[in-house]
C-alpha cells in the first residue's frame, strides 16, 4: 500500500518526526533535508504506520461525526447519554436519566448552539466532580495542588503549572471514572516531578495501582475522545 502524506518542514527541526492522527499521515522535517532522505525514513516505518493508520481508521469507521442533532450520543464518566435538542423559551442543559437534554430558544443560533451550552454543562460537572474529589483528598497528603479548573484542551487530558496550578480538559469526563482519576492523580504527581522520568512513573505507580491500563486507554482513545467533531469512542 503506497502512503500519501504531506511534509511539514522547520528550521528549527533536527530529524524526521512521523504522526498519525484522525487516520492520516503527517510528516514533520528539518528544512533543508531531501526528499529522497524523508522518503528512506519513512519506508523504514511503513510496518508501524500502517499499524496505527489501521486502528485510528477502524476506530473512525465505528463513529458518526458529530452534528449536535437529537439521538447522538455522549458520555459522562463512560455512560452513554443519548442527546436531546428540545426548544423552549429560555435556554438550558440538564442530564435527566440517561439523556442529556439542551434546551435551545427559537432564536438560537444553530452553529453554536447546543455546542456551547453543552461544553458549558460539562465543564460546570466537571469542576463540581474535580471539587468533591480534593475535598476528599486527604490534608496532610504530600500532593498537594494550589488551585484546580476545567478548560478547553484540543490535545492534551490535563496541565500542571509550576505554580502547583491544576486544569483539565473538561473531555477527559466523556472518560470512565477510574481514567479520570488516573489523569487526576497523573497530574497531582507532577507537583513533585515536572517530568516523565522514571521517578515520576514510580511515584504514580505508589498512588495509583492501574495507572498502566489508564495511559493504555487514553491513547487508544485520545484521536476521537479529544477531537470535537467526535467527542466518543467505540464500546
Amino acid at each position: 500500500m503506497s502512503l500519501i502524506y504531506p511534509i511539514h518542514r522547520s528550521k528549527n527541526r533536527r530529524s524526521v518526526a512521523i504522526k498519525v492522527r484522525d487516520g492520516q499521515v503527517q510528516i514533520h522535517a528539518p528544512w533543508r533535508l531531501s526528499a529522497a532522505k524523508i522518503q528512506q525514513f519513512v519506508a523504514s516505518k511503513e510496518d508501524w504506520i500502517q499499524k496505527h493508520l489501521q486502528r485510528q481508521q477502524q476506530q473512525l469507521a465505528n463513529l458518526q461525526p458529530r452534528l449536535w442533532q437529537t439521538g447522538e450520543r455522549l458520555r459522562w464518566l463512560g455512560r452513554p447519554l443519548e442527546l436531546q435538542i428540545v426548544t423552549a423559551t429560555r435556554k438550558n442543559c440538564d442530564c435527566e436519566e440517561n439523556a442529556l437534554i439542551a434546551t435551545v430558544t427559537a432564536r438560537s443560533n444553530p452553529a453554536k448552539e447546543p455546542k456551547g451550552m453543552i461544553r458549558a454543562w460539562y465543564q460546570q460537572q466537571a469542576k463540581a466532580w474535580l471539587d468533591d474529589f480534593f475535598r476528599d483528598w486527604p490534608a496532610d497528603h504530600p500532593l498537594q495542588p494550589s488551585s484546580w479548573e476545567v478548560g478547553n484542551f484540543s490535545s492534551k487530558w490535563g496541565h500542571c503549572s509550576r505554580k502547583g496550578e491544576l486544569k483539565f480538559s473538561w473531555k477527559l469526563w466523556l472518560a470512565p471514572e477510574w481514567v479520570v482519576r488516573n489523569v487526576v492523580i497523573h497530574e497531582l504527581c507532577h507537583l513533585t516531578e515536572f517530568n516523565h522520568s522514571k521517578s515520576f512513573w514510580t511515584l504514580v505507580a505508589r498512588y495509583s495501582d492501574d495507572y498502566e491500563a489508564a495511559e493504555q486507554w487514553l491513547r487508544q482513545h485520545g484521536m476521537t475522545v479529544l477531537n470535537e467533531a467526535y467527542l466518543d469512542y467505540p464500546d
